[in-house]
């Protein structure tokens, strides 16, 4: 019988696994060797991201199955594995294989989601009080990653003696490792001998599906995701444009990441508190409040009127998985749980296109303005969706 942490240390163990793996929101630091090394543009790095964000969700989905099967213990350590193979990859780039930048991270993609799911069902059903709390933790450490890995990252990638390649692979040693070791310490507890357990409620995937509470939700958090993943890929490019200097300009990435974390912390006990009527429109309300500030200022030069719009876009954004995590087991139970989650989560694979749609604003139009009123429209609708959510009835299961 393997041993079993408290868990307070389930929930630390399981927060420092997601800040390694959260590295993935650091693209827009990790990309800028690619633009000066090998030409490629922003769309060409926009469509490497949404590739990215698409396999970590299915990642998830897949990752959830096989937890099912063979428990988080195997899932975890397989995810470490895989996103350590598209890391290495990418030891092998050169200006003539895109391709292979976007096989790597496809690859990487999978095994963080892998990883990501297992921490997420090992450990937050074991805060029944706390689901809000708990998963605003794990997920602050996902978005610190940016600040805390990116920028370690950004100084290693710029230093002659070390260089991009060897930031590459250490990334993905690191995340290797704290899937292998971590997942001892967030592993679930198992039934005693004899011990009666009451049996899990929920609703199946299939019958959760059928819901229109599901569906609600899906599409009101895919606007969101959209916007915050869609801009926050591009944020080293969007201070830049809006007058911050390159060394400004890793430094607003990383609050954003700051943001992106707290906002987890803030609205996940908001949602504990007075559940996901008053979160959910909060969050569009200040989506849209943040959008309007940011394409403002960069049309007028605004620099820290563009910084903090972005910072709030960065809380907001965070608060949406944190959310998801809640809800997944409010709406639909515990029993499926981890399936549940990661289908809820796909809005984050159709959100990732999102990245590239930026992207190609900003070469056609040769500003990330045009982007920001878009996405900011958008989510006037979702904030429609989240009122017509909150006169649903509970499903019974």
């Amino acid at each position: 019988m393997h041993k079993t942490f408290s868990r307070t240390t389930a929930l630390a163990a399981g927060t420092i696994i997601m800040l390694i793996n959260g590295v993935i929101y650091a693209w827009s630091i990790y990309s800028v060797p690619f633009g000066a090394g090998f030409g490629w543009d922003s769309a060409q790095l926009g469509m490497c991201f949404t590739i990215m964000l698409a396999c970590f969700c299915l990642g998830g989905v897949i990752g959830g199955a096989i937890a099912a099967r063979l428990g988080v213990g195997f899932s975890i350590p397989a995810g470490g594995v895989l996103a350590f193979i598209g890391y290495l990859l990418c030891m092998f780039l050169q200006a003539d294989r895109l391709w292979l930048l976007y096989l790597a991270f496809a690859i990487a993609g999978l095994g963080v989601g892998f990883v990501y799911n297992g921490v997420i069902s090992a450990v937050v059903p074991r805060f029944p009080d706390r689901k809000g709390f708990a998963s605003g933790v794990l997920l602050m450490g996902f978005g610190a990653s940016s600040l805390v890995i990116g920028t370690a990252a950004s100084n290693l990638i710029a230093s002659p003696a070390f260089g991009w390649h060897l930031t590459y692979l250490l990334t993905g040693v690191l995340i290797l490792v704290s899937a292998v070791v971590g997942r001892f310490f967030v592993l679930p507890p198992k039934a005693m001998p004899g011990e009666q357990k009451e049996p899990e409620r929920g609703l199946t995937p299939m019958q959760m599906l059928r819901t229109g509470r599901f569906w609600l939700f899906f599409a009101g958090v895919l606007i969101g995701t959209g916007f915050g993943s869609g801009m926050i890929a591009h944020g080293s490019y969007i201070f830049t444009e809006g007058g911050a200097s390159p060394e400004l300009a890793a430094v607003c990435v990383g609050l954003v990441s700051v943001m992106n974390g707290l906002g987890r912390i803030v609205f996940g006990a908001l949602h504990d508190r007075l559940g996901f009527r008053v979160s959910l429109p909060l969050d569009a309300v200040l989506f849209i409040v943040c959008g309007a500030i940011a394409a403002l200022s960069l049309a007028s030069g605004l620099t820290f009127a563009l910084i903090a719009a972005m910072m709030l876009i960065g809380a907001c954004y965070g608060a949406l998985p944190t959310i998801s995590s809640s809800v997944a087991e409010e709406f639909f139970g515990k029993r499926h749980y981890g399936q549940n989650l990661s289908l809820l989560n796909l809005n984050i694979l159709v959100g990732a296109f999102a990245s590239t749609v930026a992207g190609g604003i900003q070469t056609s139009t040769g500003s990330y303005a045009g982007a920001f009123w878009l996405f900011t429209g958008l989510e006037v609708i979702s904030l429609l969706l989240f009122f017509v959510l909150g006169r649903t009835k509970s499903v019974e299961f």
